[in-house]
C-alpha cells in the first residue's frame, strides 16, 4: 500500500487526480477508507468487481492490491483519470485490474458489463438513489453493492427507498467505522 500511495501522489501532482490536501491524506484517510470493506466483505477468488466512478482509482486499486485473486474493473467517465489508473496499474504490476472509460448509463447495457459483476463498489460517486440506478444494471442476481458514505447517511438512505423497490436492490446493513482521524464513515450494503 505504501508503493500505491507514492505512485498515486506522484501521478496526482501532474494530473490532479486528488486535491493537494487529499494527496497528503492518502495514507491516513483514503487508503484506510478504501480497505474498510475488507472487515466484512466475503469475497471469493475469481469474483468480478466493478468500481464505478473510480476517479483516481480508489477504492479499486487498493482493493485490487489487497485481493490479487479477484478481478477488478475500474470505470470512470473521465478519460485522463482512466489513463492515469492504467499507468498506476502497470507501475504496480497489478494483473487483476482492467480500466474502462465510459458513462455508466451506456456501459450497463453492453453485453460485457450487463449483470456481469458479483460486486459493485462506489466511493463518493452520487446521491444514493442515483447510485443505485447506476449500479443495478451491472450486478448479477445476488450481487452486492457497497456504497461508501459519510456518517450522516440516514436521510439519504431513506430517500432511496423507492429506487430500491424499482431496481430490485435490498438494503442489507450499514457497516459503521471510524477513520484513524476519528471521522465517522459508513459503507452501505445492498443486495
Amino acid at each position: 500500500m505504501e508503493k500505491l500511495i507514492r505512485v498515486l501522489q506522484k501521478k496526482s501532482e501532474t494530473l490532479n487526480l486528488f486535491s493537494a490536501g487529499d494527496r497528503l491524506k492518502l495514507g491516513e484517510k483514503h487508503i484506510p477508507d478504501s480497505l474498510a470493506v475488507l472487515d466484512f466483505w466475503r469475497v471469493q477468488a475469481g469474483d468480478r468487481v466493478l468500481d464505478i466512478g473510480t476517479g483516481g482509482g480508489l477504492p479499486g486499486l487498493a482493493l485490487a492490491e489487497a485481493l490479487p485473486d479477484v478481478e477488478f474493473t475500474l470505470m470512470d467517465s473521465t478519460a485522463k483519470k482512466i489513463e492515469a489508473v492504467k499507468e498506476v496499474t502497470e507501475e504496480l504490476g497489478l494483473k487483476n485490474v482492467q480500466a474502462v472509460v465510459g458513462r455508466f448509463e451506456e456501459l450497463a447495457h453492453q453485453r460485457d458489463f450487463r449483470e456481469g459483476f458479483d460486486t459493485v463498489t462506489a466511493r463518493a460517486v452520487a446521491e444514493l438513489p442515483t447510485l443505485l440506478e447506476y449500479a443495478a444494471g451491472f450486478l448479477k442476481v445476488g450481487g452486492k453493492l457497497f456504497a461508501w458514505k459519510s456518517g450522516e447517511y440516514a436521510e439519504e438512505l431513506e430517500s432511496s427507498t423507492e429506487a430500491q423497490e424499482v431496481l430490485g436492490l435490498e438494503f442489507v446493513r450499514a457497516h459503521k467505522y471510524a477513520l484513524p482521524s476519528g471521522e465517522d464513515r459508513v459503507i452501505l450494503e445492498f443486495e
